[in-house]
């Protein structure tokens, strides 16, 4: 059986990753979805992504800012009918922690990752949180991200020569080979990546 997804943005409103779900699911332009889908092609690709998002259990909030109400959402999620298989937070460093009137940022940051991390050992739930580098492709406002991380995925800007390629890397991980790169194209079209 099928374990639920959650996701959380801070990022962008649940409609937006909707369309663009449908427009990767469906290879349906994300043009067509904002002014209106009238092609029968575009009619079956809407009709293919939302079955497949049907089938997968999906639930998107947009609506949860602190980790009090992340970690007690995928807690009932994880209890459901479906349970809880993956979690994705989008991005870490908007979710907010009380760390005291005494507490900094960085420490925020970290109490959040840390959070995160012991929530995937609960819930037996892969947890994939996304987060902002600096120019050095450091984790902004906190080491703690990359030492609570089972592993780390970066993708690098595109470069003059080739303006659509998003390089893929992973520079750290506890349970193999670092370094592994793979070149991604981007389709503006319907907002995927493909090889």
């Amino acid at each position: 059986m099928k374990r639920g997804i959650l996701i959380i943005s801070l990022e962008m409103p649940s409609a937006q990753i909707v369309d663009r779900l449908v427009a990767k699911l469906g290879n349906v332009p994300l043009r067509a979805l904002a002014e209106g889908v009238k092609s029968p092609a575009d009619m079956q690709g809407v009709q293919k992504a939302m079955n497949i998002i049907a089938q997968n259990h999906l639930v998107i909030r947009d609506d949860l800012h602190d980790i009090h109400s992340i970690v007690a959402t995928a807690r009932a999620m994880a209890k459901s009918e479906h349970g809880l298989g993956v979690l994705f937070v989008d991005y870490i460093q908007l979710v907010r922690c009380d760390v005291g009137r005494e507490g900094t940022r960085e420490r925020e940051v970290a109490e959040v990752s840390r959070a995160l991390r012991l929530l995937g050992i609960e819930l037996n739930c892969l947890v994939i949180s996304i987060t902002q580098l600096n120019e050095q492709g450091k984790a902004r406002e906190s080491r703690a991200i990359q030492q609570d991380a089972t592993c780390i995925l970066a993708i690098r800007l595109p470069t003059e020569e080739a303006s659509d390629a998003r390089i893929v890397g992973i520079p750290w991980q506890r349970n193999g080979p670092c370094g592994v790169e793979a070149t991604l194209r981007f389709t503006g079209k319907t907002a995927s990546f493909h090889q």
